[in-house]
């Protein structure tokens, strides 16, 4: 009887433990809420949101008729959204789910690879290679630390001389006021210690793109960058329901196909002159400069320049000839 009483008790704990925390019942759940943001970005898709007051009403409308389509309110909406927002792996998921759920619609629709995200599903394709190794996607709120998304790779041998780096991701904002202002950074460090960096602004639901490349053939030490999301100015809620979800990260890797270095050619540089010059039809070597330059013309006789004083000139009086005395 004690054996069967103790295995009743184990596992009866193994299951209590095994369980994991389900989402309370006042706020949607997980599979409800993630059809409701499907529906959203297929709203903001729809309007093609370019942040004018005939736009926002129009994406007002629509989020409104996704609310009565599911029969809830705007408070159980934005009460669920807190809760998902502090369960950032929950929400997390969701995203994964909507990323996947959206790229299916469109090859669906007939769109290709290229169209969902810019490099599409590109792993391994000759001299091009997805680098990523990062969650494929993340949510971002204006408040920090939640509000950054940030990545460090340390370059191994399969970076070479002259590639060309693109981070790559796709952005959808749910915004219920406030200004669109996200910032995605990259930086490349060379093995010369010379650093490379460009910054793009986000503000709209859209596939964005941060290119550097390998110009000088320097070799690739470092890679580094973030995702932000601001939080403007103009927000006077603290509490304002504003996110970014990110999704279909890519950092691709393009081989210089064998380009090398530039050369230079200022016509200041002493190695790129030849100074000296075959006379045709003879075996004589001159001077560049005494076979190209131009005779100069012959020297003229300097003309004499007369001074002239700095001394006030001084007036004299000229008296009168007798003609002239006698004509008047």
């Amino acid at each position: 009887m004690k054996i069967n009483t103790s295995f009743l008790l184990i596992s009866l704990l193994l299951i209590i433990f095994s369980c994991k925390p389900q989402v309370p019942g006042k706020y949607l759940q997980p599979d409800e809420f993630e059809d409701i943001l499907y529906d959203y970005h297929l709203a903001d898709a729809m309007v093609n949101n370019d942040g004018s007051d005939e736009k926002k009403y129009e994406v007002t409308l629509y989020r409104q008729a996704v609310l009565k389509k599911y029969g809830i309110t705007q408070a159980e909406f934005d009460s669920s959204l807190v809760y998902y927002v502090r369960h950032a792996d929950r929400l997390h998921k969701i995203y994964e789910n909507l990323s996947k759920r959206l790229s299916d619609e469109a090859l669906a629709l007939g769109a290709s690879a290229n169209d969902i995200s810019k490099y599409g599903d590109l792993t391994s394709v000759k001299d091009t290679s997805n680098m990523w190794r990062g969650v494929s996607s993340c949510v971002l709120i204006p408040n920090a630390p939640y509000n950054t998304m940030s990545f460090e790779i340390t370059a191994d041998s399969t970076y070479h001389e002259g590639d060309k780096l693109i981070f790559s991701f796709n952005s959808n904002f749910i915004f219920k006021e406030g200004v669109r202002d996200g910032v995605a950074m990259l930086a490349v460090q060379f093995k010369n210690d010379s650093i490379a960096s460009s910054v793009i602004h986000l503000s709209s639901n859209n596939n964005y793109s941060i290119s550097i490349a390998d110009t000088e053939n320097n070799g690739i030490k470092a890679i580094r960058g973030f995702v932000y999301l601001n939080k403007s100015l103009s927000d006077q809620n603290k509490n304002a329901l504003n996110l970014l979800a990110i999704d279909r990260i890519r950092l691709i890797r393009m081989r210089n196909n064998g380009r090398t270095k530039p050369q230079s050619t200022s016509n200041n540089s002493v190695t790129d002159r030849d100074t000296l010059k075959r006379v045709n039809g003879t075996n004589t070597v001159k001077r560049a400069d005494s076979v190209s330059k131009p005779k100069q013309p012959a020297n003229q006789p300097a003309i004499p320049v007369r001074s002239i004083s700095n001394e006030p000139v001084q007036m004299r009086r000229i008296a009168p000839t007798p003609q002239k005395l006698k004509a008047q």
